[in-house]
């Protein structure tokens, strides 16, 4: 019996009393399941004083692992193909995840690059809490800021495109109006002169402007004397008075800063104009933000009920407002990819079985000269961790490759990417992967091969028996594969039906071969409403001579797009709706026939005409929405109507003489009520000029730009795009997941089939003689072929059904980010386990086939 003292004396007088004290407590603290004590022991010629005397040493742990890591690198070499195939699926498996999580870890955990990030904030009604946070009106982000202890300062902005002039050609500067500086909100300095102030905003906001960062370099070669300097922006002077420091582009991508005209005629409480951001006190937090904000809005409805009826407010981090629309999907993502890791780990594991059933000699012989259950599973453990770290290595190189392909389907549909790094903490995600991989498919076959006795391994070693229990995790791992296959295809289903949905869906207008573009008039150049109307109609029939131009028409606030003036709508000779009850509708100014530019089908009554801008009597024409919604079954034709908006020009009557068909502002949108009006009459600066053409769209670019430019060659053009293309970027979202999901659903249907002829192909190997034998008594090829395919099927359909149950219990994960699909859409739950079942029919059909022209004389004579 080993007693730990008296080898403890022997050592000391050995090796002296410091090793010995090491060894001592090593095996005090050693766990108990691996006795291999003994053989961390070698003997060695040792020099003891001036002597040399023969004696045992201790091995270090270290010199030990190395050892047994040797041993597996010259194993695996001698085995490269089973080598490749493993680390090739491991690698897939992890650098799939560190790609996923990669993008996660930037969108979703980083913080924003500001200081003390989660304490911005951001403020609007609360008519959808589940929504996009929607504008504030100005008076009331004023009252909310004065009235909330826990808000150090709020900001209102409004976004803008400028066109800059003087400076060579005319150029399009993205910019922003604040009220007040937003630098000193997000806790910044300016890299040059200062930021701007309150004061210098209201009814006539001071001509001065912040400039970004890379604006100053390239317009000003990043000069000093920058300050002071005057930028021409849509024709008025702006004085340069400070840099906002590099990196900064809030709300994104904005090259210029301005005072914003905070209040203005027709846009007071009840015109939602304004986005806010805010910072919280050192004491403040989002919890008692929002209870001072429940505290508010019943506050300012009762002063003001006209405006504020049952008006809420919603407050956020600017993180989570930021990533709010690509949180769900980029978590779906996540588990997607380790899902398809799992089956990577499963498929592992069966070649790690079959693996350990080729060293069952190998372990008998080692545990016959001494080696313990604890040597055993290290030594075969030590090829799952070379294997799973060429895995983690190949994976990580993977990732960087695959980081590159998300940025490039993203197609926009994901904030953020532009800061996406393999960092740290990425680094950390792929090392546990890497540790739980090794566990997950070495584990298990390590300590199987090593529990078993060595009289029955010396006894097995020859005749090919299964290790006792071998059969049962391979049914286990087939299951598994399966059952995430399955989740991973619905999923993949699901997201195509949506795809399809969305392309299905009727906008209520044509978008083929229709090229459109904003065009902004300055208020310097263009102050009344004759110049602002005689520039349109110049340009439309300017470019309705260009060759393949079939019509040309404008609106303000095109579908697809972002602008949206909306307004309470009052019908002359009722009374105005109590608070609570109004119907608001949108403000469409349109120019003479857009409805024919746009294959917008009238209902009734007659479309607008060029005659209408300058006419006396006001017309209009109404969506069939706002006709049921106003008018009910009523004839609405001659009734005349009021949206509470104005541009300036007045918001008189109109009288109806025309209802048109329902237009969807965006694709998942339902339609609203909306009030189309002649431009002529109307007169906002900005619009957006549609051209049909009979010739690919995109091609008028050019000559159209030439026609801008003959009129004013100042004025650039912006938002240039096809109406295809405004559709492909409402559906990028939804097409970003679905290619997603369907990568990774292709992977795991590819690893689960591979998986599955794996094991096929392993149990008829294992049964050839069983088989030889039953086909020598008289069985046919096709009972043989169907005696394996049943065994082989039977934990697939058990997988199969396992997976439709998670799939069924885990759809309403999804249901955020489908479209006109229910999360148990009935053809995806058929479809999909149909998909995989006849992948894996084909799977193990060639082994089993094989097996089934089984030459039962070679067989028997060659065992």
């Amino acid at each position: 019996m080993f007693d730990l003292g008296e080898e403890y004396v022997e050592r000391r007088a050995v090796v002296g009393a410091a090793s010995a004290n090491l060894w001592y407590w090593a095996q005090v603290v050693r766990p108990s399941t691996f006795n291999f004590g003994r053989e961390l022991r070698e003997v060695r010629t040792m020099r003891v004083g001036k002597r040399k005397v023969v004696g045992v040493a201790p091995k270090t742990l270290f010199g030990f692992l190395v050892s047994e890591l040797r041993f597996a690198v010259r194993s695996l070499r001698h085995r490269p193909g089973f080598s490749a195939l493993v680390v090739l699926t491991l690698a897939l498996g992890i650098g799939a995840n560190t790609a996923i999580f990669t993008v996660v870890n930037g969108v979703l955990l980083e913080p924003l690059a500001y200081p003390e990030p989660g304490s911005l904030v951001r403020i609007g009604p609360g008519w959808d809490p589940e929504g996009p946070l929607r504008n504030m009106s100005y008076p009331d982000a004023i009252d909310v800021e004065a009235q909330s202890a826990s808000l150090e300062s709020l900001v209102t902005y409004s976004n803008r495109t400028f066109t800059m002039t003087g400076r060579g050609e005319p150029v399009l500067v993205r910019g922003t109006s604040v009220h007040k500086g937003l630098l000193e909100t997000f806790g910044l300095a300016p890299a040059l002169g200062r930021d701007l102030s309150a004061e210098e905003s209201g009814r006539a906001p001071a001509r001065v402007a912040i400039v970004g960062y890379g604006f100053w370099r390239d317009v000003f070669d990043g000069s000093r004397d920058a300050l002071g300097q005057t930028l021409l922006l849509d024709a008025v002077p702006y004085e340069v008075v400070g840099v906002a420091p590099a990196g900064f582009d809030y709300p994104g991508d904005r090259h210029v800063w301005v005072p914003s005209r905070s209040e203005s005629d027709g846009c007071q409480r009840g015109c939602h104009a304004w986005y806010t951001i805010g910072r919280l006190t050192p004491t403040g937090s989002l919890a008692s933000l929002s209870s001072e904000l429940d505290v508010i809005a019943p506050r300012l409805a009762e002063a003001y009920p006209d405006t504020n009826f049952e008006k809420t407010f919603i407050s956020r981090t600017l993180h989570d407002e930021v990533v709010r629309d690509a949180r769900t999907g980029l978590w779906l993502l996540l588990g997607a990819g380790l899902a398809v890791l799992l089956i990577a780990c499963a498929n592992v594991a069966n070649l790690m079985l079959a693996r350990a059933e080729t060293r069952r000699g190998e372990a008998a012989v080692r545990a016959a000269v001494g080696a313990s259950q604890g040597r055993l599973v290290i030594s075969m453990m030590s090829e799952s961790v070379l294997l799973s770290t060429l895995g983690a290595v190949g994976g990580l190189a993977l990732a960087t490759g695959g980081v590159r392909l998300v940025r490039s389907i993203s197609a926009g549909a994901i904030p953020r990417l532009d800061t996406l790094v393999i960092d740290g903490r990425v680094i950390l995600f792929t090392v546990v992967l890497a540790v739980s991989v090794t566990l997950l498919f070495g584990l298990s076959p390590a300590v199987r091969a090593s529990r078993a006795a060595l009289a029955a391994r010396v006894r097995r070693a020859g005749r090919g028996g299964a290790i006792g229990g071998g059969h049962r995790l391979r049914r286990l791992s087939t299951m598994s594969q399966t059952a995430l296959a399955v989740v991973l295809l619905f999923g993949a289903g699901l997201m195509l039906r949506t795809f399809v949905q969305l392309y299905a869906v009727d906008p209520g207008f044509e978008t083929d071969q229709v090229l459109r573009f904003d065009v902004q008039l300055p208020a310097a150049r263009y102050e009344d409403l004759e110049s602002i109307r005689t520039f349109y109609r110049s340009l439309e029939r300017q470019i309705a001579q260009i060759p393949g131009v079939e019509s040309v028409a404008s609106i303000q606030g095109a579908p697809l797009g972002a602008n949206r003036t909306t307004g309470d709508v009052l019908v002359e000779g009722r009374p105005e709706p109590p608070p609570g009850e109004e119907i608001s509708a949108a403000m469409r100014p349109i120019g003479p026939g857009y409805l024919e530019t746009m294959e917008i089908p009238l209902i009734a009554g007659r479309d607008l005409t060029e005659a209408d801008d300058r006419s006396e009597v006001p017309v209009a024409l109404i969506s069939e929405t706002l006709a049921r919604l106003v008018f009910g079954e009523g004839d609405p034709l001659g009734e005349r109507i009021r949206v509470t908006v104005s541009m300036g020009f007045g918001s008189p009557y109109w009288e109806v003489v025309g209802v048109t068909r329902d237009v969807r502002p965006g694709l998942t949108e339902e339609p609203i009520a909306e009030l189309f009006v002649p431009h002529g009459q109307f007169g906002p600066r900005t619009m957006t000029v549609n051209a049909r053409a009979s010739v690919p769209a995109a091609g008028l670019v050019g000559a159209v730009r030439a026609e801008v430019e003959r009129l004013d060659r100042d004025l650039p053009l912006r938002n240039v795009e096809t109406v295809s293309d405004a559709v492909r970027r409402h559906v990028a979202p939804a097409r970003f997941l679905l290619v997603m999901v369907s990568a990774f659903a292709g992977l795991a249907l590819t690893l689960a089939a591979v998986g599955l002829y794996g094991v096929m192909a392993y149990l008829v190997s294992r049964r050839v003689r069983e088989i030889g034998l039953r086909v020598a008594l008289g069985a046919q090829s096709r009972e043989v072929l169907r005696l394996v395919m049943v065994g082989a099927l039977g934990p697939a359909l058990t997988g199969l059904g396992l997976g439709i149950v998670i799939a069924l219990a885990g759809g309403r994960v999804v249901e955020s980010v489908l479209y006109g699909v229910s999360s148990r859409d009935p053809w995806t739950l058929v479809v999909a386990p149909i998909v995989l079942l006849a992948i894996a029919v084909c799977a193990v059909w060639l082994p089993a086939r094989r097996a089934s022209r089984v030459d039962p004389a070679k067989v028997l004579r060659a065992r």
